[in-house]
């Protein structure tokens, strides 16, 4: 099975959606956070499709077993917006090499010009063990060559960021703080086609544990994630909370995520 080659290349691998703003893509605070991770994975992905000379973003290992681009880390900052109902929106989106397995890309959404939010995005490919388990998610590589242009410093600093916090949690006795929320996630909301728990979930689940512990909040302004691990359905996620970070286990207390969030603060 070849490994995927990042070759640099002199223009970038980029794709451009223009669309209008309706109820699906909207809060009561502005652009809908989970809208935006939403269809900006989907760019992602059709960014790695499109690096690999494929139409379709399904991926597969030389030995036919499918591959998928899963997310080890994203970072979304959102602008104050008000009024954006049926306004135009430009979504910008281009793909780098990060390192020689995982992707990033950056997401620009637009309106009249002026950015009012941004998504930076870095995956790699994994696949499921012949048992389809969600615990046991192996990396993997898939057949062919994507010819990218290397990463700029933010995404970079947003991968050392993404791998730090991996290593800090690896074999050591987490220091979870006050358990703030505990949910089951629901297969037919909270997966997605290939039977994880999709990464938009994660923010989800932060955005209701912050709600249960704290109540009325201001909107987010900015929400990094770093993905460790998923969980089968039927498991619970366990969140605990510091301030502005959270962290999120399974119920054999593996941690599966750590979150920071910034809001608005909107004391008078």
């Amino acid at each position: 099975m070849a490994v995927v080659a990042f070759v640099a290349r002199p223009a970038p691998v980029e794709i451009c959606a223009d669309l209008q703003l309706g109820m699906a893509q909207l809060s009561p605070d502005g652009l809908s956070e989970q809208w935006v991770l939403r269809f900006c994975g989907d760019q992602h992905w059709a960014l790695i499709a499109k690096a690999l000379g494929q139409r379709e973003a399904v991926f597969h290992a030389a030995d036919g077993r499918p591959v998928y681009a899963a997310f080890c880390a994203t970072s979304l900052s959102l602008q104050p917006s008000a009024s954006l109902l049926g306004r135009d929106v430009k979504v910008a989106s281009v793909l780098f090499a990060v390192t020689e397995t995982r992707t990033g890309s950056r997401h620009r959404l637009l309106v009249d010009g002026a950015v009012i939010a941004e998504l930076s995005m870095i995956s790699t490919f994994v696949s499921h063990d012949t048992q389809g388990c969600n615990t046991r998610i192996y990396r993997n590589s898939v057949l062919g060559q994507m010819h990218l242009p290397p990463a700029d410093p933010a995404l970079l600093a947003l991968d050392r960021q993404a791998r730090e916090t991996a290593r800090s949690l690896r074999g050591t006795v987490v220091t979870r703080g006050p358990e703030i929320h505990v949910e089951r996630p629901v297969p037919a909301l909270d997966f997605n086609a290939v039977g994880l728990l999709y990464f938009p979930a994660f923010s989800r689940i932060a955005e209701t544990a912050a709600h249960a512990r704290e109540g009325s909040l201001g909107p987010v302004r900015k929400r990094d994630v770093v993905y460790l691990g998923n969980l089968n359905q039927g498991d619970t996620v366990h969140v605990f909370g510091h301030g502005q970070k959270m962290l999120m286990t399974r119920g054999d207390d593996t941690p599966i995520a750590v979150i920071r969030t910034e809001r608005e603060d909107t004391r008078a």
